[in-house]
């Protein structure tokens, strides 16, 4: 492995808590390059990067300042990972330390405590970059074809858009589409789409099932005539007030939801039409009695972001699954039972395989092999517990309590408390250290006894609340195992007090800490963990 690691100042905003100078002086020699930046996204420090990547052969990258989700998040956020992997680096060896919104921002009392969190961080990216399997990616031409569900105001502008385009538009509704055609105040638009020759439409549909990604999306659609299969280069979900489509599509995609079922955006602020599966758009209407215009507003900002990611020669897409080893697996079928995406199956040769349309990366399945026969690329079992480990010996003052934050909620939860603190609020002890682990139901019993057994004082998981796992039923499938490990915690002489479970959602920074804060409050009267054996 040949590895950079590059230390940005974000701007000024990682600010007197954090000396990035000094970090980096500690990690001088353990990588190719370690460098000071001013901010990750100026055009010098990428075009400084590409020469490194040439210059010193390097195959993994360590970004070390904005979150992860900052670069999916924020607009153009994406742009220089992709100019990474443009020169040669594997996407999956280009990995983000946060030392911005989960080190400087909560920390900014604390320089010592944050200098040792900062490193520990950093010193996981790193462990993180040398376990990383590249990940097979391919490069996708789009179909210029849509599926545009709910024959609403908004479904009926965004496929005009559309088919003005050159796009295929198969318009779905729950009920009679026809019959919704004829009543409306934007009757012109309606007769347009009906009566073009790229239209189909199709009345009492139910999504049946759902495989594929952005550009290649295949679809089965129920009716109570027959079930058609639809191929669409991307979704869009043009009924923001009809929970039942969110609740299908869920059920094969990773889409979030908010309390009333309805799909929510990536992010309201930046990307407001843009859902965390790439290629299903969502018209972005809440209130009740939007008039006309905004209805048209919202229509195009759905058409316009699914144009956007359509209208490319090709579009990357980034093998990120489940893998089995088939010298240890057994053809059991755990797997089968434990996919809530039906991507596993027992094939003739009476072993487990992956159906890659299907997979989501989730790592339910591996948690599920009683064997070890599965790991997943995004969060393999060695870096895990070598994460563990790293942070364990974190120089930071108090005890330590070692925090799992699932991707959907928990991580985003962590960076909006994060921005909480720099706004005035309250942040929280620097010996709570975080790892990223892609869905609650990744979580294994045998992290949690790491953990214990390397000197934590506490493990805490932040998850999604029940009902909005992006992974459909991982806080249940970890609520199973949560509760066997309980009693084996007390068998090995720990106080099963020392695990908690957090349900937060993305926004809910002040949740974060108020747990966080309780965990810390509890300790003390905690029995003594002794150790797992």
């Amino acid at each position: 492995m040949t590895l950079a690691v590059y230390l940005s100042r974000c701007r000024g905003r990682i600010g007197p808590a954090l000396d990035l100078d000094a970090l980096a002086g500690e990690l001088t020699g353990q990588a190719e390059v370690v460098a000071v930046v001013e901010d990750l996204f100026d055009p010098e420090t990428t075009s400084r990067m590409r020469r490194d990547v040439s210059a010193h052969g390097l195959d993994s990258v360590v970004l070390g300042g904005n979150s992860f989700d900052h670069y999916r998040r924020s607009l153009s956020g994406q742009h220089l990972r992709e100019a990474l992997v443009a020169c040669g680096v594997d996407s999956n060896r280009i990995i983000t330390a946060n030392l911005l919104e989960q080190v400087a921002l909560p920390h900014g009392d604390d320089p010592a405590g944050a200098r040792g969190k900062a490193l520990a961080l950093v010193r996981v990216a790193m462990l993180r970059a040398s376990v990383a399997r590249p990940t097979p990616a391919e490069q996708i031409a789009p179909r210029r074809s849509v599926l545009v569900l709910g024959a609403s105001t908004e479904g009926f502008v965004a496929a005009e858009r559309l088919l003005r385009l050159g796009y295929e538009v198969t318009l779905a509704d729950r009920g009679d589409a026809a019959i919704r055609a004829r009543a409306s105040t934007l009757a012109a638009t309606r007769s347009y789409v009906v009566g073009h020759p790229a239209t189909r439409l199709v009345s009492e549909a139910r999504i049946a099932d759902g495989t594929g990604w952005l550009g290649d999306f295949e679809i089965v659609l129920a009716t109570p005539d027959a079930e058609m299969r639809v191929a669409a280069g991307g979704l869009l979900l043009a009924e923001p007030h009809e929970p039942a489509w969110a609740a299908e599509l869920r059920g094969r995609f990773r889409i979030d939801v908010d309390d009333e079922g309805y799909a929510r955006s990536l992010d309201p602020r930046t990307h407001p039409a843009e859902t965390v599966e790439p290629g299903v758009m969502v018209v972005p209407v809440r209130a009740d009695g939007s008039n006309g215009r905004d209805k048209v507003q919202a229509a195009d900002a759905a058409s316009l972001a699914l144009v956007l990611a359509l209208t490319r020669s090709t579009v990357p897409h980034v093998h990120d699954v489940s893998m089995v080893d088939d010298t240890l697996c057994g053809g059991c079928a755990s797997c089968v039972k434990t996919c809530a995406f039906e991507a596993c199956s027992i094939d003739a040769d009476g072993l487990s395989h992956v159906d890659e349309r299907r997979c989501r990366g989730c790592g339910k399945c591996v948690v599920g092999c009683p064997v070890g026969a599965r790991d997943v690329l995004n969060s393999p079992h060695a870096y895990l517990t070598g994460a563990i480990a790293e942070l364990s010996v974190a120089r930071v003052p108090g005890p330590k309590v070692l925090g799992f934050l699932c991707g959907g909620c928990g991580y985003p939860a962590a960076d909006r408390a994060g921005e909480d603190a720099a706004a005035g609020a309250g942040g929280y002890p620097a010996s709570f250290l975080p790892l990223r682990i892609p869905c609650g139901g990744r979580l294994d019993t045998l992290y949690v006894l790491e953990a214990f057994r390397a000197g934590f004082e506490a493990v805490t998981v932040f998850r999604c609340r029940e009902g909005h796992c992006h992974n459909v039923i991982g806080n249940l499938d970890m609520d199973r195992r949560v509760n066997l490990l309980r009693t084996v915690l007390r068998s090995r002489g720990i106080d099963d007090g020392r695990l908690r479970i957090a349900d937060v959602s993305p926004d809910e920074g002040g949740g974060f800490v108020g747990h966080l804060e309780a965990v810390f409050a509890a300790l003390p009267e905690l029995s003594a963990t002794g150790g797992a054996r």
